[in-house]
């Protein structure tokens, strides 16, 4: 039995073992191909998060001074110096749509809104109680008044 064996390796010439490691490689280089699309697109899922962070039930309005404007994917943020409506002042960060709604549908760039500028922002508070907000409509110091999330 184990003569047989032994022949029927010694039979087995070079290019079947060539075949044979290429179909052995090309499996794992597809294994290795799908799980990297598959760990590509987690942070794709999770990062989507539409108004789900947002106390949705009331609508609130604020103004402040601007400190920052990020004209940044997937979303748009700008900064500013905002009271509560217990009057306290606070670093709200403001988020706003993505880059393509705001300039394609909102009539946004870069330098829609600039350090220093007076705003009004109406629009949903985090549910969590942080100075976290989705601007729904935007009133810039020139009198425009633009969609946050167009």
């Amino acid at each position: 039995m184990m003569k047989r064996v032994l022949q029927s390796a010694q039979s087995v010439t070079g290019d079947d073992r060539s075949r044979e490691a290429w179909s052995v490689m090309g499996h794992w280089i597809g294994a290795a191909l799908v799980m990297a699309v598959c760990f590509s697109s987690l942070p794709a899922l999770w990062a989507h998060h539409g108004l789900a962070e947002f106390d949705t039930t009331h609508t609130v309005r604020m103004e402040g001074t601007v400190t920052d404007f990020q004209w940044i994917n997937p979303h748009s943020f700008i900064f500013a110096d905002m009271k509560d409506e217990s009057g306290k002042v606070r670093n709200w960060k403001l988020e706003l749509g993505s880059l393509y709604m705001l300039s394609k549908h909102g009539a946004w760039n870069a330098h829609t809104v600039k350090h220093g500028d007076h705003v009004i922002v109406q629009g949903f508070r985090a549910k969590d109680g942080s100075a976290y907000f989705s601007v729904g409509r935007i009133w810039l110091p020139d009198g425009r008044s633009l969609e946050g999330k167009p």
